[in-house]
């Protein structure tokens, strides 16, 4: 898979064409230290895609944070706002698309479903293929190029309607959604270094606890208590810049009492443990602000 820009493109779909699908950009974005996307809102006539082969990254749509590992891939609509970083120790290598709709033709209904925000799809090698395929059709120079391109991008879109496919009643983008979940994160980071269980976040934000977890999971793609211990050992990562911290001290501001189950968990987390990750991160230069 090539590490290039991502493939810029106003090609417009031949195939029938009151599909009126055309690619607004379709590529791999990888190998930029300095890599991010600042906030920014796309038209809202568009689909965006950004699927995640390797490192670290923290987007946030509409004011809700999702960190997302290899493997997992973001949905939005043109209109939020979108913005990504990265982690400068683990730097992203991605697969994005954007796809402009239009919104009265009803023979574009594969791509008016109301997406979930965040997936992990289960066949890697599958998906990072047939997006490929239309990456390479894109770059033939085949007199049959606007037919190959058509046969790739539909191949691709029929797969993520068969991986992306959304649970009956899934929350998608509903404002009453965003808003709680913004709510529920705007809640909880001044509180990370807090014995708050899931009971108490919901009770604080003034939701039913089942409720809060159910909406929660189906809009961010993780449970409340996956969310949290994440949020925790982002921050913890992001406090090991600052050597006059200790490795205990960091634990406990991350809301763990015990600084063994705090490495365990930083292990299992980043590959390493808190100790290594400062002394890597030292090494490199790298100091947030």
């Amino acid at each position: 898979m090539t590490t290039d820009l991502p493939y810029h493109h106003d090609w417009k779909a031949e195939f029938e064409t009151s599909l009126g699908l055309q690619v607004k950009w379709f590529g791999c974005w990888g190998g930029n230290p300095e890599w991010k996307i600042e906030p920014s809102r796309l038209g809202s006539d568009l689909i965006c895609f950004f699927y995640l082969m390797e490192g670290v990254v923290t987007a946030e749509i509409s004011g809700v944070s999702v960190p997302l590992q290899p493997g997992e891939m973001l949905v939005w609509r043109g209109g939020e706002i979108f913005s990504a970083t990265q982690d400068p120790d683990r730097p992203q290598t991605s697969l994005s698309a954007c796809l402009s709709l239009s919104r009265d033709d009803a023979t574009n209904v594969l791509l008016q479903h109301r997406y979930q925000r965040h997936y992990r799809l289960e066949d890697r090698k599958s998906y990072e293929q047939n997006f490929q395929d239309v990456v390479d059709a894109l770059d033939s120079q085949s007199r049959w190029r606007n037919l190959h391109v058509t046969a790739a991008m539909f191949h691709w879109l029929a797969y993520l309607q068969e991986s992306l496919a959304p649970e009956p009643g899934a929350a998608g983008g509903n404002p009453k959604t965003v808003h709680h979940v913004h709510t529920a994160q705007e809640w909880i980071r001044p509180r990370l270094g807090e014995d708050v269980s899931i009971a108490d976040w919901a009770a604080g934000c003034g939701l039913n606890v089942d409720y809060f977890s159910r909406m929660f999971k189906s809009h961010i793609g993780m449970s409340p208590k996956t969310w949290l211990i994440e949020a925790r050992l982002q921050q913890a990562s992001r406090m090991l810049a600052y050597p006059e911290r200790t490795v205990e001290d960091i634990a406990g501001h991350c809301g763990y009492h015990c600084p063994f189950h705090f490495s365990r968990a930083f292990k299992r987390r980043f590959g390493i443990p808190p100790a290594d990750y400062r002394r890597v991160r030292q090494v490199r230069g790298f100091v947030d602000t």
